[in-house]
């Protein structure tokens, strides 16, 4: 799982905006779904998959796994569900963000407005890693013959000399394992840098939250500090190339009937998406007006551009 934003709805703890946005999806039509509810061997691995769908006995027909567009990702989700299927007889489909952004097209709201409102949720977080119940894992006991393989890979990890090891005895001094009945470690308190709130931790910790939930909020908060910045750059950028491309290109702005904006335009914004990584016009009118006011408005701007010479 990639590092996404991870949260609850409907009583589930999803772990990305994208399994988000497919839920809304499922819920928009009523369609009856559930969440990672069994394990599978697959022979190579033990595999939880993300979205149950079951007929009227509680059988399970249909299985989704939901992924990012990260290509090595989806290449390996297929491999799982390909094997699920055949050896479960189970319907497997992959869904990434290509499959989500055609789905949302039948939608009265957009994938991107559905996958903000995830980020900016006060229920979201980071998602980093999953613990206790919220884990595949979890209540899972290991064989005999695994334990007897993890007590064999241990003892050759202590009877090395490397930096394994260094770190393997720098971990315990940490923990205060290693000191058998010495002083430990003392404890501090600390205001989280979130919440205010106190808390306890070793003196040596580098720790400033509390919990994980309130140093992901404040991870949330940068980042999209952050990304409003860049974001509000890269539309000002579009913006004085628009300008500019008016002045250089007077005769075929002045002459643009409004009935074939977007075809005479076309070399235009084939330009910004290779630029700037825009593909979408009304993204294009939100970076010359503050707002998506339509392909007419924005050419109305660039024949006044081109007779007034608007900086």
């Amino acid at each position: 799982m990639n590092r996404g934003y991870a949260g609850f709805y409907k009583g589930h703890y999803l772990k990305s905006s994208y399994e988000y946005a497919y839920a809304k999806y499922l819920n928009y039509f009523l369609i009856p779904w559930s969440y990672e509810d069994k394990l599978f061997d697959l022979g190579y691995k033990t595999y939880k998959p993300d979205f149950f769908f079951y007929n009227k006995d509680h059988k399970i027909i249909k299985i989704v796994e939901v992924k990012s567009r990260n290509s090595e990702a989806k290449e390996k989700a297929k491999k799982d569900l390909e094997v699920l299927k055949e050896k479960y007889g189970i319907e497997c489909e992959l869904i990434s963000y290509e499959e989500l952004y055609r789905m949302y097209q039948e939608l009265p709201f957009s994938l991107s407005s559905t996958i903000k409102e995830w980020i900016d949720s006060e229920e979201t977080t980071i998602n980093k890693a999953t613990y206790g119940k919220l884990n595949s894992h979890y209540n899972m006991k290991h064989s005999e013959e695994t334990k007897r393989k993890i007590g064999q890979h241990t003892k050759k990890l202590w009877a090395s000399n490397g930096i394994t090891k260094q770190k393997m005895l720098e971990g315990l001094r940490k923990s205060g394992l290693s000191q058998k009945g010495k002083l430990k470690t003392p404890r501090e308190l600390r205001k989280c840098k979130g919440c205010n709130q106190n808390f306890q931790v070793l003196i040596t910790s580098t720790q400033l939250f509390c919990t994980r939930n309130c140093s992901g909020k404040e991870a949330i908060k940068k980042a999209t500090k952050s990304y409003m910045i860049q974001r509000n750059s890269v539309h000002q950028e579009i913006r004085e190339y628009i300008i500019q491309w008016s002045i250089d290109n007077k005769s075929i702005v002045l002459s643009t009937p409004l009935n074939s904006i977007k075809r005479t335009l076309q070399s235009m914004t084939n330009n910004i998406h290779q630029r700037f990584g825009v593909k979408d016009f009304r993204v294009i009118s939100k970076a010359v007006f503050g707002q998506d006011l339509g392909r007419k408005e924005l050419i109305r701007f660039m024949k006044k551009v081109c007779n007034e010479k608007i900086c």
